[in-house]
């Protein structure tokens, strides 16, 4: 009976620490994404709440001592304790997750911004990067500040596309775009809160505001976005 009862705590203690310091990792400077709060929870949580676990289900069997009857209601609500945990789990991860564009698994969208610029503009320098960041009420979000714009000749004007990440689901999306040391504009996003992959494809739109100085390369742009 101890070994059970020690057994049992220990994998409640190994999931619990788990789950905790995967849900803590982001205190510790961990990224909430791409499994790394996960994994920050398996080599810390998982160790620490192993050994607890162990600790507090010897113990409490030893307390039992001679008394079967003591140990069997100890057996009974520790599968309660079992219950309740994978409940509250289960409730946890659905509020947790419930905003994601993503629900099941949490991963990303693209944001693809097609950039022109106007008639008779040309393309800035390969130097000149275009760096967009994605502002809402639920995530801020930057491109990668390393890929070089490939500027094209369509329809009489120059483009370009750029590309951001999204992860959770909100209808109050702003993206500001930044071409070089140029000011920086921004369009509000007429996209749907929680898109279907590649279901959607806005049209073309000129600048709801701008910051910074109110010239440089980028003047005058409009965006297209999909996802």
């Amino acid at each position: 009976m101890t070994f059970l009862i020690v057994a049992v705590w220990s994998v409640i203690g190994l999931v619990g620490g788990m789950v905790i310091a995967a849900e803590l990792a982001p205190l510790f400077g961990v990224r909430d994404m791409e499994g790394s709060s996960a994994i920050f929870g398996v080599f810390t949580g998982a160790p620490l709440g192993l050994i607890a676990g162990a600790w507090f289900g010897y113990r409490m069997a030893k307390r039992g001592g001679g008394h079967p009857a003591r140990r069997q209601r100890f057996l009974l609500s520790t599968v309660g304790v079992i219950i309740a945990l994978a409940a509250g789990g289960v409730v946890f991860e659905m509020v947790r997750t419930s905003d994601y564009i993503d629900t099941s698994n949490q991963s990303a969208m693209w944001l693809n911004a097609q950039i022109r610029l106007p008639p008779g503009v040309a393309a800035p320098g390969k130097d000149k990067k275009i760096i967009m960041e994605l502002r809402s009420d639920k995530e801020t979000r930057k491109s990668s500040p390393y890929s070089e714009p490939d500027w094209k000749l369509t329809d009489g004007r120059m483009q370009a596309y750029s590309s951001v990440e999204v992860y959770r689901a909100t209808d109050k999306r702003t993206l500001a775009v930044t071409i070089g040391d140029g000011p920086t504009y921004l369009f509000n996003l007429k996209a749907p809160a929680r898109p279907k992959k590649y279901s959607y494809d806005g049209d073309w739109q000129k600048p709801d505001g701008i910051e910074g100085a109110a010239s440089g390369a980028g003047e005058g742009i409009e965006i297209k976005v999909a996802m």
